[in-house]
C-alpha cells in the first residue's frame, strides 16, 4: 500500500483529496496545525470501517523547517501533496505575512524536507491555482488565451494593495520556486502541479458548511440577496472547477507520476459570474426562488463574453482524460447543501 502526505489536511479541497486517496486504497498522513482543526478528519472513520490515515501537527508552515520532523516520522510515505496555503482575503494587515511568507516558505520547506529526509518519495505534487496563470492585463483581451504555458507577470509592488492581487501573486511566486527549486537542487522526486480556477462544489462534511472557503462563499452571499436588489449581477465573474474533479486530477498524478512529471495542470470547466448563480438558484432550488433577484441572463451572459478571460487549457484535459462536472451542477451542489445545513440548523 502506498503511502501519501497530505500538507493542510483539513483544508476544502485537501478533504476530497483525502477521500479520493482512501477510496483508491491509499494510506494516508494528513499535517494539520492543530488538534482542534484534525477533529474535523475524524469523520472519516464515519465513511470507512479502518481508515488508513494519521494526523501530524505541523503548528506553522512558514518555517524553513517545518515538515523536517513529520517527514523524519514517515520514512514510508511515497508521495507527497502540498495543499497547505492560505486563501482567505481581507485577513491580517500585512498582506506579505498574511499570503506570501506562508505560501513561499511552506513550498520551499516540504521540498527541503522532503530532499533532506524523504528517501523513498517518488513525486510531489504542488496545489498551486489559476491565480498563477492569470494575466489581469489581458483578461479582456480576447485575442490572448489563457494556456498552461501562461504566467501571472504581476510585481509585488501593484499586488501589495490589494489582498486578492496578494494572493494571485504568493500562488505565482511560491509555484515559481518550486520548479526553481527541482530545477537546481535536482532532489530525488519530480513534481507537477494543480492550478484549479474558483472551486466550487459541496463540502466533503456538512458540518464545515457552517465555515464555507472563500469560493463558495461566493454562492452563499448571492443566496442572502435581497429579491429587489438592484442588478447588474456581474461580478465576480472568472473560471470555476468543481471540488470533486480538483480531487480526482491530484488522484491521477500519483497513479501515473511518471506520465505526470514537470506537469502543470490549469482546471476550468466554463465561466461564471454572480448572474449564473442566481440562474441556477433560481431554476434549481426551489426554497429560494421568489426571495432572491432573478437579474437578467443574457445580460450575464453578455458581461462575460466581453469582460473575462479566455483560456484553452486542453493539454490538461487530454492529459486527465475525465469528463469534468458541469459549472451549473458545481453551483447547484454547493447551494443545495448550504440550504439544507441552514434548515436542520434552524
Amino acid at each position: 500500500m502506498s503511502v501519501v502526505l497530505v500538507t493542510g489536511a483539513n483544508g476544502f479541497i485537501a478533504l476530497h483529496i483525502i477521500n479520493e486517496l482512501l477510496k483508491a486504497g491509499f494510506s494516508v498522513v494528513g499535517t494539520v496545525r492543530s488538534p482542534a482543526k484534525g477533529k474535523i478528519l475524524d469523520n472519516f472513520k464515519s465513511l470507512y470501517k479502518n481508515p488508513q490515515l494519521v494526523l501530524e501537527y505541523v503548528p506553522d508552515i512558514s518555517k524553513p523547517d517545518a515538515f523536517d520532523e513529520v517527514v523524519k516520522n514517515h520514512p514510508e510515505v511515497d508521495y507527497v501533496l502540498h495543499t497547505a496555503s492560505p486563501f482567505s482575503f481581507g485577513v491580517g494587515d500585512d498582506n506579505e505575512d498574511v499570503f506570501v511568507k506562508p505560501a513561499v516558505n511552506g513550498t520551499l520547506g516540504i521540498l527541503n524536507s522532503v530532499k533532506n529526509y524523504g528517501h523513498n518519495v517518488k513525486h510531489v505534487v504542488v496545489t498551486s491555482s489559476c491565480a498563477a496563470i492569470l494575466n489581469f492585463d489581458k483578461f479582456t483581451d480576447h485575442s490572448f488565451v489563457h494556456t498552461e504555458a501562461t504566467w501571472n507577470p504581476m510585481p509585488w509592488d501593484i499586488a501589495k494593495t490589494n489582498p486578492e492581487l496578494a494572493y494571485c501573486y504568493s500562488k505565482t511566486v511560491a509555484e515559481r520556486s518550486a520548479r526553481d527549486f527541482v530545477a537546481k537542487e535536482k532532489p530525488g522526486f519530480t513534481i507537477s502541479t494543480v492550478n484549479p480556477s474558483y472551486v466550487y462544489g459541496p463540502q466533503l462534511f456538512d458540518e464545515t458548511t457552517g465555515d464555507l472557503n472563500t469560493s463558495s462563499d461566493l454562492i452563499n452571499q448571492a443566496m442572502k440577496l435581497p429579491h429587489d436588489a438592484p442588478g447588474p449581477f456581474t461580478e465576480p465573474a472568472n473560471m470555476g472547477i468543481d471540488v470533486r474533479d480538483v480531487a480526482i486530477a491530484h488522484l491521477i498524478t500519483l497513479q501515473n507520476p511518471e506520465k505526470f512529471a514537470d506537469a502543470r495542470l490549469a482546471l476550468a470547466c466554463g465561466y461564471f459570474s454572480q448572474q449564473l448563480f442566481l440562474d441556477v438558484l433560481n431554476s434549481r432550488i426551489p426554497e429560494l426562488k421568489g426571495k432572491i433577484p432573478v437579474g437578467d441572463s443574457a445580460a450575464g451572459k453578455q458581461y462575460i463574453a466581453e469582460n473575462v478571460l479566455t483560456y484553452k487549457f486542453s493539454k490538461t484535459e487530454q492529459l486527465l482524460g475525465v469528463k469534468y462536472i458541469s459549472i451549473e451542477d458545481s453551483i447547484y451542489a454547493t447551494a443545495k447543501q448550504i440550504v439544507d445545513y441552514e434548515s436542520a440548523h434552524k
